[in-house]
């Protein structure tokens, strides 16, 4: 569950280096990855107060097989950094202080990126992995993936719901929207992924849509879409039902996956699945309504080159709507 922190005065950076810490301490840091946390989180809460417009930090729980970690997101929708590589530097300001914001986050952290484009703002990411010492290497999985959920603004249970299911060289994901707000609607997207959970691995995504609709039929119902990553094959599958918007880029070409009109478990009586190419390097983008489909990659040069965290964390801070459950998943190949 992740945590989101308005940071646009003094007092709240150290809300920021609670939260943080407290959520490291829950997945049994010890003192000095403790530490670290609460040093990521307050240089980054302090950037904001100095340089960022309408900032936030998000805190959430992140993690592999090799164990957990501390994922911590700053946006900010202010003047950018219009020198990056200087930014990094120590004693490089344009602020007025020392300048070691950007270049102690990095050294804190097992993962780092940072994406900025002068008069849009900034997004920084940074991870503290329990067990590893920061900056080691990472070993890329074949896949990589990451995801953004939120509730409605006034909601508690978000109506949305996504899933990764990994088989080596196959991977499944899904994405749900019940329908409506609140309790009955997040119930309803609770019961679609677990039904994706139990489907056959081995179906395509249309025949996987197909058993949800059969298992939400005393449900309010959902919209949802199914994209299978065939690597081996260099295979993209997707099936969609409702408000569900999916792009595939390649490095030649970004091409938009169409969903069909209904509701699953409700009115569906047949589907349709597309197949695009998918090699490495190519990115996957798979959102809900709650996210503006009015966005193009032109407004974001080098952005689909970056980790999936930082792609769905810029995409979430510029075209989520405050006014519905919105969920962004992006999936990139190695």
């Amino acid at each position: 569950m992740e945590t989101t922190v308005e940071v646009t005065e003094g007092s709240q950076v150290g809300q920021a280096r609670r939260l943080a810490a407290e959520l490291a301490r829950s997945q049994m840091f010890n003192d000095d990855e403790i530490g670290r946390v609460s040093l990521v989180a307050t240089e980054m809460a302090t950037n904001l107060v100095k340089y960022g417009s309408r900032g936030t930090i998000t805190i959430r729980p992140c993690g592999d097989a090799a164990g957990p970690g501390v994922e911590l997101i700053a946006s900010d929708h202010g003047p950018g950094l219009p020198d990056l590589a200087g930014s990094m530097r120590d004693g490089q300001s344009t602020g007025g202080s020392l300048g070691l914001g950007l270049g102690t986050i990095r050294r804190a952290s097992s993962f780092f990126d940072v994406f900025t484009v002068t008069g849009q703002g900034t997004v920084v990411v940074a991870r503290i992995e329990h067990g590893r010492t920061p900056r080691e290497p990472l070993t890329a999985p074949r896949v990589m993936f990451s995801a953004r959920s939120v509730p409605k603004l006034g909601q508690i249970e978000c109506g949305d719901g996504w899933r990764v299911r990994d088989f080596g060289n196959h991977h499944l994901i899904c994405i749900v929207d019940g329908l409506g707000h609140g309790p009955l609607a997040a119930m309803a997207a609770r019961r679609a992924l677990a039904a994706f959970d139990d489907a056959d691995p081995a179906d395509e995504p249309g025949k996987i849509v197909l058993h949800l609709h059969s298992q939400l039929k005393d449900t309010r119902g959902v919209v949802l879409g199914v994209l299978a990553l065939h690597s081996e094959d260099a295979l993209a599958v997707f099936c969609g039902v409702g408000n569900i918007n999916a792009l595939v880029v390649n490095e030649d070409k970004s091409q938009h996956l169409s969903s069909i009109d209904g509701i699953v478990g409700y009115n569906v009586r047949k589907v349709r699945s597309q197949q695009v190419r998918w090699s490495p390097g190519s990115v996957a983008i798979v959102h809900t309504d709650g996210l503006s489909a009015r966005w193009g990659l032109r407004q974001y040069p080098g952005l689909m080159l970056r980790h999936p965290s930082l792609i769905a964390s810029v995409l979430f801070r510029d075209h989520a709507r405050n006014t519905d459950d919105a969920t962004i998943v992006v999936a990139r190949s190695s």
